[in-house]
């Protein structure tokens, strides 16, 4: 099981007037690196008040770490559609810094740096719209969940 790879597809949607950020995210897994990923193991679609707009996609590729941990996933690949935020994660994760940060930014590395291995991918937007409608229909449900645990500081 050491050759599974997980990719997520991730993806943040937010409705200002309520508060509420939707995150969606499609897991895929594959045992042949370097190919096209598998096919959907897992869909996810979760709603959070409290989350500052400008880090919810960074906070959904928290998630995807986290959701990667629980299935004792070793290789994970995260894919954004958000490049400029996946860069400065990629970068900071190839160098090994950022790890003492107590943000938001520092609790993904610091997450990222459990796994043997961990990849952060661009996406497009039109391969990406699995993940965003899953984003918008959490936006859209009822219930949501608070994250007391994070600290939002600089949302960059």
């Amino acid at each position: 099981m050491d050759g599974l790879r997980h990719t997520f597809f991730v993806d943040a949607s937010c409705d200002l007037d309520r508060g509420v950020v939707g995150i969606g995210i499609v897991m895929r897994t594959t045992e042949r690196p370097g190919r096209r990923p598998g096919p959907v193991a897992h869909t996810f679609s979760e709603a959070y008040a409290g989350i500052p707009s400008g880090a919810a996609e960074k906070f959904a590729i928290l998630r995807a770490l986290e959701i990667a941990a629980e299935y004792s996933a070793t290789r994970v690949k995260v894919r954004s559609d958000y490049n400029s935020m996946r860069t400065a994660l990629k970068t900071d994760h190839a160098a090994a810094k950022g790890l003492d940060r107590r943000d938001l930014h520092g609790k993904v590395l610091k997450l990222a740096a459990q796994f043997q291995e961990v990849k952060f991918a661009h996406v497009s937007r039109r391969k990406n719209q699995e993940a965003h409608r899953l984003a918008r229909r959490a936006v859209h449900q009822c219930t949501t969940s608070q994250r007391r645990n994070v600290d939002w500081g600089a949302t960059a």
